[in-house]
């Protein structure tokens, strides 16, 4: 009898075991199906704000950008007025010395950055043609000695500038043309046409080849003569930095 109510008990203790496990086993499929529910529910709401925040930072940009289009930075602007006013004049009478006329009305907004000190703090003018700032920039030239115009970027792209700058360097020692373009690196190989000059050498004459050669050296001598032009100091944006309570801006610039 005892062996009996042992084996009854073991198959019932196997079945209740069965059971719990059957039961525990559909409880969390159930549990992770609501799960798996919830979290792409989640991912999904996650993937909308990113393409939210993605469209909101395109916007701030193209904001950003928009705001400083018509924005030029002076250097070197001597601090002799306090008012803006006396600011406005001293910035047209540098800009009509390069050859450019500037009104007072084509000038919407005008401010120094950063904090007052012995030197002479930055001047951002904002003007209210885009081709006045252009015809602006292609006199920059003719500008009195020791100021200089640059263009207003914003400080993530002048980071951007700063880091492409050695690479600009580099390819122009290349032999080729580079220069950056907002924050993009813009490069103009130069043809290499020396084994196509070689090719036209060997097909010529002896006595053409000397008479080639005599009239390069001659067209040597006097583009030696005539070339009396001094270098021009390019300033360089990217070294400098302004900082304000709210925002910072560029370094002074320094040759390049």
């Amino acid at each position: 009898m005892e062996k009996q109510m042992e084996i009854l008990f073991e198959k019932f203790k196997e079945k209740l075991n069965e059971q719990t496990i059957t039961l525990t086993t559909e409880i969390t499929k159930n549990v992770m199906a609501a799960l798996d529910e919830k979290i792409k529910i989640l991912m999904e709401e996650n993937s909308h704000l990113k393409v939210k925040v993605t469209n909101l930072e395109q916007k701030i940009t193209f904001l950003e950008r928009e705001k400083r289009r018509n924005n030029l930075v002076l250097f070197g602007v001597d601090e002799k007025g306090k008012t803006e006013i006396e600011l406005v004049d001293s910035v047209k009478e540098i800009i009509t010395e390069s050859g450019i006329h500037l009104d007072s009305q084509e000038i919407s907004q005008i401010h120094r950055i950063g904090k007052q000190s012995n030197k002479n703090r930055p001047v951002i003018i904002s003007l209210t043609t885009t081709w006045k700032k252009h015809l602006i920039l292609k006199n920059k030239r003719n500008f009195p000695t020791n100021v200089y115009v640059k263009e207003d970027f914003p400080k993530d792209v002048l980071e951007v500038r700063k880091q492409l700058q050695p690479q600009v360097e580099a390819e122009r020692k290349n032999g080729n043309k580079a220069f950056i373009k907002y924050d993009k690196l813009i490069v103009k190989k130069q043809i290499n046409d020396n084994r196509e000059k070689r090719k036209r050498e060997k097909t010529e004459s002896p006595t053409t080849s000397s008479q080639k050669r005599l009239n390069a050296k001659n067209t040597e001598n006097v583009n030696t003569s005539h070339n009396t032009k001094r270098d021009v100091i390019k300033p360089n944006i990217l070294n400098y930095v302004a900082r304000e309570r709210s925002t910072s801006m560029t370094e002074m610039p320094k040759n390049m």
